[in-house]
């Protein structure tokens, strides 16, 4: 099972890798280009090498400082596409947690609601008293966004909440997500630097966590508050007379709209009062 939500998520997140991979396509056109000058090249300034190139003169650097700057340019981009990618994550957070809500009646708290993403996700899901996903999913969530909030503020040293899931929880996390990474080490300390491998990582699990969080909800929505929430997004905004044969066609559409975008199947009397009072004249 899933939620609506999840698709549009997921396609953003699949266009900021593509963008990734398209930036490592410039990124070594670049390289096998720089490689074609000789030792002669170092002392040159990009404004003598570049002639044709507007933006050489922006950068003047010798030749042989080139490689220092697409290093940083390298980390500033991995970094800029984790931060991208986190916070998609973050919105879907909060637009699903609204469909939480609307479909299985909860509400947080005014305090609950200035909690962090994780923390009101994780309530939000409480709630609905039907379980909630692994804590690790949680913490992760948490590690990203602190590691985000590092990168973007340009802090100079890790905050205490930063240091106790390294610290404390770090090694579980590269136990519970073994099969998804090879160089991202949640123990790590040194979190401003970002390699190729590591974001490649990063983006990926943040893309495994969507998924798996849609797919928990998905299984604790309400049937009847589905069959509600579909109902209206249909026909609130276009009310219409009720009879037998109008409830028929609701009935199919509404059926037909929740095996499509929640995967689950509703039955008729889930789908009765619903389809009966809502956008009635």
């Amino acid at each position: 099972m899933k939620t609506p939500i999840q698709k549009p998520y997921v396609d953003k997140l699949s266009n900021l890798n593509d963008q990734l991979c398209f930036y490592q396509f410039n990124r070594e056109e670049l390289k096998q280009k720089l490689s074609n000058f000789s030792e002669t090249a170092n002392p040159l300034f990009t404004t003598d090498l570049f002639k044709n190139n507007q933006y050489a003169k922006k950068i003047h650097v010798t030749f042989e400082k080139l490689p220092e700057f697409q290093e940083l340019n390298e980390t500033l981009n991995f970094g800029a596409y984790f931060s991208f990618s986190y916070e998609f994550l973050s919105s879907y957070i909060d637009d699903v947690i609204l469909l939480i809500e609307k479909i299985n009646g909860v509400t947080l708290t005014v305090n609950e609601q200035k909690k962090e993403p994780e923390k009101r996700l994780k309530k939000a899901i409480e709630k609905c008293s039907l379980g909630t996903p692994s804590q690790e999913l949680f913490d992760t969530i948490a590690y990203f966004r602190l590691r985000r909030n590092y990168f973007t503020h340009i802090l100079e040293t890790l905050n205490s909440k930063f240091l106790d899931i390294v610290n404390v929880k770090g090694a579980g996390l590269n136990t519970y997500w073994s099969s998804a990474r090879t160089e991202l080490d949640f123990t790590q300390q040194n979190v401003e630097e970002f390699n190729e491998t590591e974001t490649i990582e990063l983006l990926k699990i943040i893309k495994i966590i969507l998924k798996e969080v849609d797919e928990f909800i998905g299984g604790i929505l309400n049937k009847v508050g589905v069959a509600e929430y579909i109902t209206s997004e249909i026909y609130l905004s276009k009310p219409t007379k009720i009879n037998a044969d109008v409830i028929e066609k609701r009935k199919r559409k509404v059926s037909s709209v929740s095996k499509q975008q929640f995967e689950i199947i509703l039955t008729d009397t889930e789908m009765d009062n619903a389809v009966k009072t809502i956008g009635k004249k």
